[in-house]
């Protein structure tokens, strides 16, 4: 599927120069829904294996619509480790838009173990309900967010860019969490999909919000937040310091912005 030989390419060049622990894909990557390839799931599972072997790095698998063996339609995140193998998979909770009607919502946390870092992952509309960003906090060193932001008319493209901007930098900062959104570029998006057993012509366009939110940075604001320049392709590489983030939250902690109950947990 040209999307996944796309991001495969991208992936293999950047880490060429530059190695990696960990690569964030975004939401419904293959850009394949199951009524249109009952199929296309499982090619994008197994996509995330082989680039995670091939490249050397976990990989955070973005979302696929995926049916699985119970039968239940679910926007799933599947997690790899360096060596292509499962570390588990997150299921996203607040439904959007058609999904309401063809998908099953999960119903816990993402929180998945990767050589010793702790990773949450939510799924693009997960992060506008406060409580599941919120409910990670002492859990997970990471949080990250698959994401695609979808528009009517290329109008709201610079609209829906920022405030995914405004929302990840806000998360970051009340919970004292880095955040990744790894989002689709800004595009024209068209495709052919299913309603009612008909074939029905869809255009939408992408926003291009991706992004790393890292409250560790302060205060030099201009740091706190890295994006792609107006939405465009690419790979953003940042690196994060642990230690600076567990300071970040005792101050917020001190000050009485996070819940003394929200310790951190092994």
């Amino acid at each position: 599927m040209p999307n996944m030989h796309l991001l495969r390419q991208i992936i293999e060049t950047h880490l060429a120069d530059t190695p990696a622990d960990l690569i964030v894909l975004p939401e419904v990557f293959n850009g394949m829904p199951s009524d249109y390839d009952v199929n296309a799931g499982r090619a994008a599972k197994q996509f995330l294996a082989t680039l995670a072997k091939a490249c050397g790095v976990a990989v955070i698998g973005g979302s696929i619509d995926y049916i699985h063996d119970d039968g239940r339609r679910r926007n799933t995140c599947f997690v790899v480790d360096c060596h292509g193998h499962d570390v588990g998979n997150y299921y996203k909770r607040v439904l959007f838009g058609a999904e309401r009607y063809a998908c099953t919502p999960g119903e816990g946390p993402g929180i998945f173990d990767i050589n010793g870092l702790r990773v949450g992952v939510l799924i693009c509309g997960d992060l506008w309900e406060p409580r599941h960003a919120r409910e990670l906090v002492g859990r997970v060193d990471v949080l990250c967010i698959p994401t695609k932001t979808t528009v009517p008319h290329e109008s709201y493209t610079d609209y829906a860019r920022r405030l995914w901007w405004n929302l990840a930098l806000t998360r970051a900062m009340e919970n004292g969490l880095p955040i990744v959104v790894s989002d689709w570029a800004e595009s024209r998006q068209e495709a052919t999909v299913l309603a009612d057993g008909s074939k029905v012509r869809n255009v939408h366009f992408t926003s291009g919000g991706t992004s790393v939110s890292d409250p560790g940075r302060r205060p030099e604001f201009d740091q706190l937040q890295q994006t792609l320049w107006r939405g465009a392709a690419g790979l953003l590489s940042v690196t994060i310091d642990l230690d600076s983030i567990a300071r970040f939250r005792d101050y917020r902690r001190s000050v009485g912005l996070l819940s003394a109950t929200q310790e951190p947990q092994s």
